[in-house]
């Protein structure tokens, strides 16, 4: 059973920079002030009465928690430890940035029974950190998540392919670097030009064009592909579709769709099935067989897959499932050809 996360935002609080692409009101849809103790207690009552019996976790997300006043920090922190004691929530996890990390903060986050700390490392190319004004490096990234899993921690690297002086080839040794340090997960955000931030006056400029939404896609299933065969998951994928996304006015340009995850994992089977098909013979009619939990995904948000393998001239008669098969391979079926593969392993 997956975890019942219990969210608190707590947009742009603690923070001491601006970064180009960030608004984090806008991102979270929320204005308010920092949760009181007494409103998160409330919350989290609420929230288990709606799912009983389902392990829950209690997350702060957004700004950078540990930079918040320690007063503030425990005072939310606290309200969760009568939850945490009963057993009725099973964790708590913040989210922060990798140069508020110290061994002293570490020492206070573990006092206070928090089990997951997620990190916006963003990228961990200097120039990149450099031009969307980060203040960090990407060494002190680095190291921020190798001290957190030499703890009782799990850590996670938050990504953000596409930013001003990326590359696929950069957003890739990122991946590769926050891996090699022992992110125990992934969350991916394509750019995105939010009204109102840095980015959109560089856009505005020309100056700056984030990856559209197919390129945006393609680079986060390289990402996501990368991630699998290492064994690490990746939590995310996207901005969550709050309302002050979906207005139709806030996000300029940049990779972003209310079911980019599921994009992403159609990218990763259109692109199999194109490759094993090289391997047919014939025009003749081709069979895809799949995980019943991949029929989506094989086929395509709205069947786009099989729009655009016939428009590649590959026949697909129709989707089926078959449960022997693990999540990442297809099997293709003509009349007298089969051939089999993964996107974690055939290209």
């Amino acid at each position: 059973m997956r975890p019942l996360i219990i969210p608190f935002f707590i947009p742009h609080a603690g923070c001491p920079h601006t970064c180009l692409f960030c608004d984090q009101h806008l991102i979270s849809g929320e204005q308010a002030a920092l949760p009181s103790a007494e409103l998160i207690a409330a919350t989290v009552e609420e929230w288990l009465a709606r799912s009983p019996g389902r392990p829950a976790e209690v997350a702060f997300y957004g700004g950078s928690f540990t930079l918040l006043p320690q007063s503030r920090q425990q005072q939310m922190l606290q309200a969760v430890l009568p939850f945490l004691a009963t057993g009725r929530v099973h964790g708590v996890r913040v989210s922060t940035r990798p140069d508020a990390l110290d061994t002293a903060t570490l020492d206070f986050l573990a006092a206070h029974q928090v089990r997951t700390i997620e990190i916006g490392v963003q990228s961990l190319n200097d120039e990149v950190l450099q031009r969307t004004g980060r203040g960090h490096s990407g060494q002190q990234a680095l190291e921020a998540i190798q001290r957190v899993a030499g703890r009782d921690f799990a850590v996670g690297a938050q990504l953000l392919p596409g930013l001003p002086g990326d590359t696929k080839a950069k957003a890739l040794d990122s991946l590769q670097g926050v891996l090699a340090a022992g992110a125990h997960f992934i969350r991916i955000y394509p750019a995105v030009v939010l009204a109102g931030t840095g980015l959109a006056r560089l856009y505005q400029q020309g100056s700056y064009c984030p990856p559209d939404l197919e390129q945006g896609t393609q680079l986060c299933a390289a990402l996501l592909r990368e991630a699998a065969r290492a064994g690490c998951p990746v939590i995310r994928i996207g901005l969550q579709a709050d309302d002050g996304l979906v207005s139709g006015q806030t996000i300029l340009a940049g990779c972003w769709h209310p079911a980019l995850g599921h994009l992403v994992k159609d990218e990763l089977f259109f692109e199999l099935v194109l490759r094993l098909s090289e391997q047919l013979p014939t025009a003749d009619p081709v069979l895809v067989h799949c995980h019943p939990q991949r029929v989506s995904e094989v086929r395509g948000h709205g069947n786009r897959n099989l729009q655009r393998w016939r428009q590649a001239g590959i026949a697909v008669s129709g989707v089926q499932p078959d449960p022997l098969l693990d999540q990442h391979h297809v099997r293709l079926e003509a009349l007298t050809f089969c051939f089999s593969g993964s996107w974690l392993t055939t290209y």
